[in-house]
C-alpha cells in the first residue's frame, strides 16, 4: 500500500492539474485494518453503540464483511450521535460522534486523499496536516511579524465554518482532483449523514458533519481553494507590499506591510467568501496596526499599550520594535 500511495504522490506532485479517477481501490482490507488500529480505543460509541474493544473481539472479520459491503455498494454511512459538553462561559458545545465503522472507511479514505491534496495545500496552512500542528502554525507567526515588514494584521473569523461548506460547491473543488465516482459517492453519503439529537434526527442544508474523521480534510480543501490558493495567486500580485497568511482550519491572520493593502483585502473577502456560503464575523473580524513602532505609536496616541490578536487561544503582544513577541 505504501509504494501505491507513494506513486499517487509522486503523480500529484507532477501534475497540479492532474484528476484522478480511479483511486477507490487504493482502500483494502489492509488498510482499513490499519485505520482501525489508529483509532482511539476509548472513544466513545456512536448511534450503535458499538465499542472499539468490542468491534476488536473481532476485528478481522468484521473489517472483511466492512469491505464487501464497500465493494457491493451496500454500505450505508450512520447518523452521527449528538452529545453536549460543558464550556468555560456557563454554555454546551456540540459534539457530535460517527459510528466506528464509519471512522474505520473515513480514517482509510484520508490517507489516500491525502497523498493527493499533501501535494496541493500550501505552507501556510497547519490544521489537521501530517507532521504539522499549533506549534508550527505559532513558530511562524513569530518570524513573520518580527523577520518580515508587518504593520497590519486581519484576524478571520468564520461565523459557524464547519457548518457552513456549501455541499455541491465542495464537491466541485474536490473533482478538480479528484473524479473517481465511488469516492466522491463515498464523500456524499458522510456530508449528508444527519445527527440523532436528544432522539431526534436532524439533517441540514449545508456543512460537513462535524465531529467525523473526514471533516477536517474537506474543511481544508474548501479553504485552500476558497482562501488560500486565492490569496496566493490572485491577491498578492495586486499588492503594493508584502503580505503573509497563517491558518489553522478555520482559524487565520492575515499580515501585511502596508495599511492600503490589508483594507483592500479586508473589502473584497466578504465579498470572497460569501460566494462559498461562508461569513465573516463582523466583531470578531478585525483589522488592526502591528509590528514595528506598535507600542511607540500607542503611546504617542496616548494608548496605555499597543494592539493585540488572539490566534490559537493566544493573545499576541509584540514589543521593542518587532524583535520579540509575547504569547499570552
Amino acid at each position: 500500500m505504501s509504494t501505491e500511495l507513494d506513486r499517487l504522490t509522486e503523480l500529484a506532485r507532477e501534475d497540479p492539474k492532474r484528476q484522478f479517477f480511479s483511486i477507490a481501490h487504493l482502500i483494502t482490507p489492509a488498510t482499513m485494518n490499519a485505520a482501525f488500529r489508529s483509532l482511539r480505543k476509548e472513544a466513545s460509541a456512536g448511534v450503535d453503540g458499538v465499542t472499539y474493544e468490542e468491534y476488536q473481539k473481532n476485528a478481522e472479520r468484521n473489517i472483511r464483511e466492512l469491505y464487501q459491503r464497500l465493494r457491493d455498494g451496500k454500505y450505508q454511512a450512520q447518523p452521527l450521535r449528538r452529545v453536549y459538553i460543558p464550556k468555560e462561559n456557563g454554555k454546551q458545545r456540540p459534539i457530535s460522534i460517527p459510528a466506528l465503522e464509519d471512522k474505520i472507511v473515513q480514517k482509510a479514505m484520508v490517507e489516500v486523499l491525502n497523498a493527493i491534496y499533501e501535494q496541493d495545500f500550501l505552507d501556510c496552512s497547519y490544521g489537521f496536516r501530517p507532521g504539522r500542528g499549533q506549534h508550527q502554525a505559532l513558530e511562524e507567526v513569530g518570524r513573520v511579524i518580527c523577520t518580515r515588514p508587518t504593520g497590519w494584521i486581519l484576524e478571520l473569523d468564520i461565523t459557524a465554518y464547519f457548518d457552513s461548506i456549501v455541499r455541491e460547491q465542495l464537491i466541485e473543488l474536490m473533482e478538480k482532483r479528484v473524479s473517481d465516482r465511488s469516492v466522491l459517492r463515498l464523500i456524499r453519503k458522510w456530508i449528508q449523514v444527519g445527527v440523532i439529537d436528544q432522539g431526534q434526527f436532524l439533517v441540514s442544508e449545508t456543512g460537513t458533519g462535524q465531529g467525523q474523521t473526514i471533516s477536517p480534510l474537506l474543511a481544508n480543501v474548501y479553504l485552500h481553494y476558497v482562501l488560500d490558493e486565492w490569496f496566493e495567486d490572485v491577491v498578492k500580485p495586486r499588492l503594493r507590499g508584502e503580505a503573509h497568511e497563517i491558518r489553522f482550519a478555520d482559524d487565520a491572520i492575515l499580515c501585511f506591510h502596508y495599511r492600503e493593502d490589508a483594507e483592500k483585502v479586508k473589502n473584497v473577502l466578504s465579498k470572497r467568501f460569501a460566494k462559498y456560503g461562508l461569513t465573516l464575523h463582523p466583531e470578531k473580524t478585525r483589522l488592526l496596526e502591528f509590528g514595528r513602532y506598535a507600542e511607540e505609536r500607542a503611546k504617542r496616541q496616548g494608548k496605555k499599550k499597543p494592539n493585540t490578536f488572539d490566534f490559537l487561544g493566544f493573545s499576541v503582544l509584540q514589543k521593542h520594535t518587532g524583535k520579540e513577541f509575547i504569547m499570552n
